[in-house]
């Protein structure tokens, strides 16, 4: 199965995911040149932290969505992008 019909199809899974460990709105970061279709041995997401998020919750976002879509994750948050790339990241990013 393609990765973009398991994101498709275990979307609630993803968010709930990711709500459960204190972050919210999660997006798909996608290079310039490919989709993630074309790649599918890791994703990198970018989730918003809640007022309740501690920094060992991004490991274990990674590490439960990893079990989801037997695809390594990548997870990060805004501010752990690159300054210089962080809002063309941020905009190309892909809502889940």
């Amino acid at each position: 199965m393609k990765l973009s019909a398991k994101i498709k199809l275990k979307r609630l899974e993803i968010i709930a995911i990711v709500e459960k460990n204190h972050a919210l709105y999660p997006r798909i970061l996608l290079n310039d040149l490919k989709g993630y279709d074309l790649d599918e041995t890791f994703l990198e997401i970018v989730v918003d932290r809640t007022y309740e998020f501690m920094p060992e919750d991004i490991g274990k976002i990674q590490h439960q969505l990893e079990q989801l879509l037997a695809v390594a994750i990548y997870a990060y948050t805004p501010n752990q992008l690159p300054d210089s790339h962080r809002e063309k990241l941020l905009a190309m990013a892909r809502v889940i």
